[in-house]
Parts: C-alpha cells; sequence; structure tokens
C-alpha cells in the first residue's frame, strides 16, 4: 500500500497510516504535513494565477461577448 492509497482509505489518521504502511508515526504524519502544505500551495498558487492571468475578468469570454 502506498502512503496515498492510506491517506485516502484512513485520511489524516496518523496510527492508522503508521500501521498499514508499516512506519512510525512520526513518519506518518510528517508525510500528513507534506501532502496537506502541498495541497494548499497548489491551491494558493492557483488563486495567484487566476488573478494576475484574467486581472478580475471571468476566462474564456471575449469582449463583444457580454
Amino acid at each position: 500500500m502506498t502512503f496515498l492509497e492510506a491517506y485516502a482509505k484512513f485520511g489524516p489518521d496518523t496510527l492508522a497510516i503508521a500501521e498499514a504502511l508499516h512506519i512510525k508515526e512520526n513518519e506518518a504524519d510528517r508525510l500528513i504535513n507534506a501532502r496537506l502544505n502541498c495541497s494548499y500551495a497548489e491551491r494558493l498558487h492557483a488563486r495567484r494565477v487566476k488573478k494576475i492571468a484574467y486581472a478580475g475578468k471571468e476566462p474564456f469570454v471575449s469582449e463583444w461577448a457580454r
């Protein structure tokens, strides 16, 4: 079982993931934190890109179509 499979099955439960992957609880906690930080960074980046690229306008809507 991979970490992502265990995370999908058990969620952020460090004990369950540690038992499923046969690792220490602190290592499971580190992996969960890395996953949550990565997803937060991806969401933050997507919001920044959307604000910069579209400058408040909706994407793929031309000016004459409004």
